[in-house]
């Protein structure tokens, strides 16, 4: 085939001259697109969120050398283009994630607006961030520390601080804004807030010099201002856009003895019951400047003034290192498992005094004390028998929305002779009762800080919820050993130690990690301790006793130099003749009732959740599935043909396979039926089984209570061995020492 050669020039000629056309009216549309207004986003924030989604930002991010000698080039280079983020834009195939292309908004070189490069961001989390571990928050930054690089928002150091990448929050303190935030970490600030802030109940320690000194939830912090406000004061501070706009102060305060706290409410003796602000701030400012939290108020004690705004108490002001040496004890209605009593019967001196439920308004309070400071009240409480009814100090009938409370105060060292004796044989050793008022004068002194009732007005109760108190008379020898320790705490690092006790060991102990209270206080002291003074370390070490093995044949066997081997509890051996699958499902369900994540049922899926459960079938399986620190049950599987479960804990161990009927049958040949808890959670588990189905099973088990911290018994054999309260302490605590009460902190 023949081509007309002028025919090809004259379509060639049309062809150049449609694109020479094209060109110019392309150029002419880039040029006619605007530069668009707005605030623009920096090459820095762009690239902080693109790390934060392990993009790697691309070469034209980099600030070049050239430019950083002039701030004019720097400052315009340190702003993304929409060249760069087309870059962006085909290095994460933009087309197929559907992020937008802006072509008709942007010439290459056009600086980026912030808008926009969020619009596109917010795409790029949805498809590439599918953990989710970028998000956008609200916060408002109360103070930047660039030397540590740490951010604090008006959570202030009451948690950890943040962290922070972009430069822009150097110069946005005391602002409201919405942020991006991986992990701990301010990535980046996406929008200043046009609302206004408001700080409740700030302590402003000065005010000078154009100044306010503050302090807010553990932190301090300084703000420039004109406006006046009188130094030591409460105040609601607002804020916007950076500058402080209002001061409301809050001068009025009360003063008065704590009587209760609760969530909504407290009482002040003399000025009476006041709600509680959702915002109220407890400050400490003797010493040290500290936020406290609400469960440091002392219940009982007068150390403290009380801001009071529209008849709320919305902050606390203590102010005085009061003394606690007085304890609040709520004298249980045992009869009924209660804290309420419908009746009581006084005597004081001589006086029989009766008091019925109804004889009292809710939030009367009577308080009754003998004329002569050792002399004691008579109480005698319906249905309850004991040993010693003959209270020191006072007591105080209080009706209170859920009914009528007995409230005994007196001073710590007096509450101690009542509580050694019924928690540990007055018959012990000196030095091992010394060591036993030591621990319980500890327990107690950190419940007079940290009441354990507040709401009811006591830092204690007088059962082993807490320490047993009045179960027996006192004794000149639990008497001597409370006297001869005067003051005397057991603490870890300068501070009071949690310190537990417990009745007999196995011959090793666990640690605090049983109760699976996720605290973050170092409990470090409170470890498996080997109870034997002649044995090598290493024969069984706690680590060691994890293994299934490796526990059973350490409590299926006796080592004579244990020593508590001669105690009756020291081995023990539980069976059950004939499993009660109705009784063993309430004793769950029981469990599951107190502590939802400790009963956990395995899916189809084979992972486990916490769910109630409603039926248990025939029991295929029974095993101890994990061990805690010495050997101690950790973890319980039961496996039926209508589920497989899980019982965490050592108290849910105990409680589930106790059946309340079989005997314990102590080294001696003694029986005991428990009624609640099985002896320890040191055993094994022996199964009887009636083809595939498990119908009984027999637990070999030693010790007695639940294993952390100091072992009585043990440290009685210590006592008799000649070792002083000091050395049976730090036997049972390592790391711990004794301090007097009265010492300065």
């Amino acid at each position: 085939m023949k081509y007309d050669a002028k025919l090809i020039m004259k379509m060639s000629l049309i062809f150049f001259g449609l694109l020479f056309l094209v060109c110019i009216w392309l150029g002419r549309r880039e040029r006619s697109i605007k530069k668009p207004e707005g605030e623009k986003i920096t090459l820095e924030d762009a690239a902080i969120l693109l790390e934060a989604l392990d993009i790697q930002p691309p070469a034209e991010f980099e600030i070049t050398q050239e430019s950083a000698g002039s701030t004019e080039i720097e400052e315009k280079s340190n702003i993304l283009t929409y060249g760069q983020y087309i870059t962006v834009y085909e290095q994460l195939d933009g087309e197929r994630l559907g992020l937008p292309d802006y072509a008709d908004r942007y010439r290459k070189d056009y600086e980026m607006l912030k808008e926009d490069w969020y619009e596109a961001y917010r795409i790029m989390l949805a498809h590439l961030d599918t953990q989710q571990s970028v998000w956008e928050t609200e916060i408002f930054l109360l103070k930047l520390d660039e030397g540590e690089g740490k951010a604090y928002t008006d959570n202030g150091a009451m948690q950890d601080a943040y962290t922070y990448r972009s430069t822009e929050f150097a110069a946005n303190e005391l602002r409201s804004m919405k942020v991006y935030v991986k992990n701990n970490q301010l990535l980046t600030i996406v929008e200043i807030l046009p609302e206004e802030h408001e700080l409740e109940n700030v302590w402003v320690a000065e005010s000078t010099d154009g100044k306010l000194v503050c302090f807010y939830r553990q932190l301090g912090f300084e703000i420039s201002t004109n406006r006046s406000v009188g130094r030591e004061q409460v105040a609601d501070l607002t804020f916007c856009d950076g500058i402080l706009t209002e001061i409301k102060e809050k001068n009025e305060k009360i003063h008065g003895k704590l009587l209760w706290v609760s969530n909504e409410e407290l009482e002040i003796e003399g000025s009476g019951v006041y709600p509680i602000s959702e915002g109220m701030e407890v400050y400490k400012l003797y010493g040290s400047l500290e936020t406290l939290r609400r469960t440091d108020l002392k219940i009982g004690y007068a150390d403290t003034d009380y801001v009071i705004e529209k008849g709320e108490v919305c902050a606390c002001l203590v102010s005085e290192n009061e003394a606690a040496d007085r304890i609040r004890v709520l004298l249980k209605n045992t009869a009924k498992g209660s804290n309420y009593h419908e009746e009581v019967e006084l005597y004081v001196d001589g006086e029989k005094i009766r008091i019925e439920e109804k004889d009292l308004d809710v939030g009367e309070r009577r308080t009754y004390q003998c004329a002569a400071l050792t002399d004691r009240v008579i109480v005698n409480m319906k249905g309850i028998e004991k040993e010693d009814n003959a209270y020191r100090g006072t007591i105080e009938c209080y009706r209170s929305a859920g009914g009528m409370v007995l409230i005994n105060e007196l001073p710590l060292e007096e509450y101690l002779y009542a509580v050694v004796p019924s928690e540990m044989p007055a018959s012990y050793p000196i030095e091992s009762l010394k060591a036993q008022a030591v621990c319980a004068r500890t327990y107690a002194y950190l419940y007079i800080l940290h009441a354990g009732l507040p709401e009811v007005g006591a830092h204690v109760d007088d059962t082993t919820s807490y320490q047993v108190y009045h179960n027996c008379s006192e004794h000149i020898a639990a008497t001597t050993a409370v006297k001869e320790t005067d003051g005397m705490l057991l603490v870890y690092q300068g501070e009071p130690a949690q310190n537990y006790y417990y009745s007999t060991s196995c011959g090793i102990g666990t640690d605090a990690g049983i109760w699976k209270s996720g605290s973050s206080m170092d409990l470090s002291y409170m470890r498996a301790i080997r109870l034997n003074l002649k044995a090598q370390e290493d024969v069984y070490p706690a680590e060691t006793l994890r293994d299934e093995e490796t526990f059973r044949q350490f409590i299926t066997s006796k080592d004579e130099t244990d020593l508590e081997s001669g105690e009756p509890w020291y081995r023990w051996t539980y069976t059950v003749e004939k499993i009660d699958k109705d009784v063993m499902l309430s004793r769950i369900q029981e469990r599951y009732a107190a502590s939802p994540e400790s009963v956990l049922t395995e899916t189809k899926e084979g992972y486990y959740v916490s769910q109630p459960i409603d039926k248990l079938g025939k029991i295929k399986e029974l095993s101890i599935l994990q061990r805690g620190e010495g050997g101690v049950a950790d973890e319980l599987l039961v496996v039926t043909d209508t589920g497989t479960f899980k019982i965490l804990a050592e108290y849910n161990i105990r409680s589930v396979l106790c059946d309340k009927s079989s005997e314990v049958v102590r080294q001696d040949g003694s029986t005991t039926v428990p009624s609640a808890l099985l002896p320890s959670g040191f055993f094994v588990i022996e199964t009887g089984k009636s083809g595939e189905s498990v119908v009984g099973y027999t637990l070999i088990g030693g010790g007695y209570g639940h294993g952390v911290g100091m072992s009585q018994n043990g440290a009685k054999a210590l006592g008799e061995e000649g070792a002083s309260y000091r050395y049976i302490l730090e036997f049972f605590f390592p790391g711990c020492e004794t301090k007097n009460l009265g010492e300065d902190e």
